[in-house]
C-alpha cells in the first residue's frame, strides 16, 4: 500500500528542511515531496501522475504568492478536490479571509520549532488526509 503523498511548498530552505525531518522522523506513514516556489509546485501537478493527498501551502512567497498559487490550483477541474492548508506567519484578518474565498481548506499558524511542526502537522494529516482515506489513526 502506497503512504499518502504531502506536498509542502514554501521558500525557505531552512524551514523546509525541517518540515523534511519531521516526517521522516515523527510521522514516516506520510510521503512528503518539497518545493520552494509555486511555479516548482505546480510544474510538478502538471508531470506527475500521482495526485497529493494534501497540500501544506506558505501564503508569503516571491514571485507567486502562496494566494496565487490557490487560486492556479482552485482553477483546475482535476486540482480542486485536493485539500490545501496554507500556513503562514500572517495573521491579518485580510488576507487569511482572501485564503478562504480562494478556495482554501485551512489557514493555519505557521509552526516554528520541531515539537509545534509535530503536532501541527500530525493533526492536519489526520484530519485531512486520514479521516478521508477512511484510516482511523
Amino acid at each position: 500500500m502506497n503512504k499518502p503523498l504531502i506536498y509542502v511548498t514554501d521558500n525557505e530552505a531552512d524551514y523546509l528542511h525541517l518540515v523534511q525531518y519531521v516526517f521522516v522522523e515523527f510521522l514516516p506513514e506520510y510521503a512528503v515531496l518539497l518545493f520552494s516556489s509555486g511555479e516548482t509546485l505546480l510544474n510538478s501537478l502538471q508531470t506527475n501522475p500521482e495526485r497529493p493527498s494534501l497540500l501544506l501551502l506558505d501564503l508569503h512567497m516571491p514571485e507567486m504568492s502562496g494566494q496565487q498559487t490557490l487560486q492556479q490550483l482552485k482553477a483546475r477541474q482535476d486540482w480542486k478536490p485536493i485539500p490545501v492548508v496554507m500556513i503562514t506567519s500572517e495573521t491579518a484578518e485580510g488576507e487569511i479571509q482572501a485564503c478562504y474565498q480562494a478556495g482554501a481548506n485551512s489557514c493555519l499558524a505557521k509552526p516554528m520549532n520541531i515539537d509545534a511542526m509535530k503536532k501541527l502537522f500530525k493533526q492536519v494529516c489526520a484530519y485531512w488526509v486520514d479521516t478521508r482515506s477512511g484510516i482511523v489513526p
